[in-house]
């Protein structure tokens, strides 16, 4: 068993096993209500997601006490905060993976197995929580590429996704999403204008290098967000931009 964390996986450091005690869903899920008067009831308002929390059990190996420290003081290195917020892959669902986690508490080592000039194990919970997007999402995705219209049906995740779509850069065009549509007025050409509505951010980038360049947010006629719903067939295109390949992130999400 083990977790992948910023890249690392457990199963590559010496001594270490990393279990996960509970699958999370819905995590953090929290509604807002209002006792009624009158009646046994409340009213519902909405619901929200504000965090994923993980825990796991985690024992460290070693054939000399002081090995066990070493290997564990290694493990903590690479968990601690001071890396920032990074990728989470649990267990072996490896398509999936919550971008933005970080270690949430104080650990505290026991010993779990003393055995004198044999093997020397020590135990502790270890516990993350996303500082991002609550959501998980795919590990890897392969883009969608087409020419003027695309037909797209969201069929992973279980939740609303939101798309990330680039297109050449130039001439005015219209970004439409099934009943969705916005307006980019004419940018720089010879580039690649991304509209990524999972982080929010709206640039153009090298359309050889994948720099990023500038942004186009004072191009764009309003800042509502595309979305895609599981099941859902829409429709999308770009007419209006230049001729060229068009691509599409689904960004789907799992909660």
């Amino acid at each position: 068993m083990s977790f992948i964390f910023g890249g690392v996986d457990t199963n590559s450091l010496a001594g270490v096993t990393a279990t996960l005690v509970e699958w999370p869903s819905l995590g953090g899920l929290s509604l807002e209500t209002e006792d009624t008067e009158g009646r046994d009831a409340r009213y519902f308002y909405g619901a929200s997601q504000s965090h994923t929390a993980f825990t796991f059990d985690v024992l460290i190996e070693g054939s000399t006490p002081e090995q066990a420290a070493e290997r564990r003081d290694n493990f903590v290195g690479l968990i601690a905060p001071h890396r920032g917020a990074q990728s989470l892959i649990a267990e072996l669902d490896t398509a999936w993976q919550w971008w933005e986690v970080m270690v949430s508490g104080q650990i505290d080592w026991r010993r779990a197995g003393w055995h004198r000039g044999k093997s020397f194990t020590l135990r502790a919970d270890v516990s993350f929580e996303t500082v991002g997007d609550a959501a998980a999402m795919e590990a890897e995705q392969v883009p969608v590429s087409f020419a003027s219209s695309l037909s797209f049906t969201l069929d992973r995740g279980n939740t609303v996704a939101y798309p990330q779509i680039e297109f050449p850069s130039g001439a005015q065009a219209t970004v439409k999403v099934g009943g969705f549509e916005v307006v980019v007025s004419a940018t720089t050409s010879g580039r690649t204008n991304v509209l990524d509505y999972q982080a929010m951010e709206f640039y153009q980038k090298d359309a050889t290098t994948g720099a990023r360049l500038a942004s186009i947010v004072r191009f764009m006629s309003h800042y509502r967000r595309a979305s895609f719903t599981p099941g859902q067939t829409v429709s999308v295109s770009v007419p209006g931009a230049p001729t060229g390949s068009r691509r599409l992130y689904a960004n789907a999400r799992r909660i």
